[in-house]
């Protein structure tokens, strides 16, 4: 029989002891007997935990499930995607133009501080914008109308290296006289004149793209002369928006600073070696290598490229030999070696997030987009994903993953504290707070009933009158 205890229940041993048979689902006579020992006991408990596991699986009334918030981002990303891709004309340098103010924004703020007044601080900010772009894009354009009137002097080198290799390759009994043909094609003069007509085209649409750039510029750069005003008020309205958009701006301003200095160091090196080696263009393909510099992953396989082939058909294969190394030498010892001393990671994106990125936005926002891919990727990382607790998990499949991820359980108080603060559903109240969840209606009622007794007690003191609570006090002193 069953042990009773002194108030004739189940003893807790006995109790034990029944709910370890129904665990191990006995079908012996020890476990039924157990069972039915355990009774309405178990029978009860598991009821308790049933309701508890379905109501915690059961979905919030309206609250969209993760499948449905993944597939409504998705689509909400191709709708941005199509419609970017619809105004990339204006997109592309209007975004141009404030990650440029951003980078120099710091300028501004340092001649401030040395009583320098802002209008003046603000217009060398925008003459060193224009100074930057202009440059820039008129390197390219000396550079593009050089290979364009040179390209012609080797046409006849070009195919007398290719003959030579189509013998080759016919002695190997491969038949190479079609693509002989289509090298002949795009080496005629006639397609040299129309590739010189289609980049003087996109010229002309360039200076256009930089008319929209300054004009840009010039906006951005006086209406943010005072943004610490309005980044104090975005900061006590959205904290998490905030933070996520001075990374972004930091962010930013480290990437344009660390690609252009040691872009240029690269540039000069590479100059220099193309100098030694006698390869023609030497200043052209330099400014060739700084301007793909900005272009990650494969911007020094684009650099390295034309030169590599014009010293081949100039100079032989071993020139062109020695470029390849002296540009793989050179971008291995500075970006490899020496740029991470000094800046460690600049943006914080792995290499294959870049390079699917460098391939989205290309496509999206056309060849500017190769320059922008870094940039806005971070300014799409901060607005969705670093600007809300919820989601910055995604950030670890984006990040380079240097530095380790804390557990949850590692996760400092002060984080902790934090979080609790944090108003993510935007009601106004902290997560943490008791009044969350209550509707504002009430809120703001119990708002207006503790400042009508306050009132009535500030009423009271001036006419003398004192609480009772007070009055006992006194008299017990």
């Amino acid at each position: 029989m069953a042990e009773r205890g002194p108030t004739g229940g189940l003893s807790p041993r006995c109790a034990g002891a029944g709910a370890l048979g129904e665990t191990e689902n006995s079908h012996g006579a020890q476990g039924s007997r157990r069972r039915a020992d355990a009774g309405p006991w178990e029978d009860a408990g598991m009821a308790a935990v049933s309701e508890k596991a379905r109501k915690a699986s059961a979905p919030v009334p309206g609250e969209r499930s993760q499948g449905e918030t993944i597939a409504y981002l998705l689509a909400a990303l191709t709708i941005g995607a199509v419609g970017l891709y619809l105004i990339k004309d204006l997109f592309a340098p209007a975004f141009f133009a404030l990650t440029l103010v951003v980078t120099v924004r710091p300028l501004v703020s340092w001649m401030t501080r040395r009583h320098v007044p802002r209008v003046l601080a603000a217009t060398a900010a925008i003459l060193l914008i224009f100074a930057f772009v202009v440059l820039l894009f008129a390197a390219l354009a000396v550079a593009v109308a050089q290979l364009v009137d040179t390209l012609p002097q080797y046409a006849p080198k070009f195919q007398a290296i290719w003959r030579q290799a189509e013998t080759q390759l016919n002695g190997m009994g491969v038949d190479q006289s079609t693509v002989l043909k289509e090298v002949t094609n795009v080496l005629d003069t006639s397609r040299l004149v129309t590739m010189a007509q289609t980049i003087l085209g996109q010229l002309t649409s360039a200076s256009a793209m930089l008319g929209v750039m300054a004009m840009v510029v010039v906006f951005l750069m006086f209406d943010t002369a005072k943004i610490e005003i309005r980044a104090a008020a975005l900061g006590v309205l959205k904290p998490g928006m905030a933070s996520a958009l001075v990374s972004f701006c930091e962010a930013v301003r480290s990437y344009w600073m660390v690609s252009t200095v040691f872009g240029l160091i690269v540039a000069v090196i590479n100059v220099l070696t193309l100098w030694y080696l006698d390869v023609p263009m030497a200043i052209t393909w330099g400014v060739v290598s700084f301007i793909t510099n900005y272009i990650p992953n494969i911007g020094f396989v684009l650099g390295v490229v034309p030169p590599a082939v014009l010293g081949l058909v100039d100079s032989g294969p071993w020139t062109a030999l020695w470029v390849v190394l002296s540009y793989v030498a050179a971008n291995f010892v500075i970006q490899s070696l020496i740029q991470p001393k000094f800046t460690g990671d600049a943006v914080g994106l792995n290499t294959t997030t870049t390079f699917l990125c460098l391939l989205f936005w290309s496509t999206v926002i056309g060849a500017l987009g190769t320059i922008l891919a870094v940039p806005l990727t971070l300014f799409v990382k901060a607005l969705l994903i670093d600007s809300d607790p919820r989601s910055r998990w995604v950030g670890i499949f984006l990040s380079a993953g240097d530095s380790p991820v804390r557990d949850p359980d590692e996760l400092d108080e002060d984080v902790l504290d934090e979080l609790d603060q944090l108003d993510l559903d935007g009601d106004g109240v902290g997560e943490a707070d008791p009044d969350h969840g209550r509707p504002v209606v009430e809120r703001l009622a119990d708002k207006a009933e503790k400042v009508e007794a306050t009132a009535k007690r500030a009423d009271s003191a001036e006419d003398g009158s004192v609480p009772s609570g007070s009055h006992q006090r006194s008299q017990a002193d």
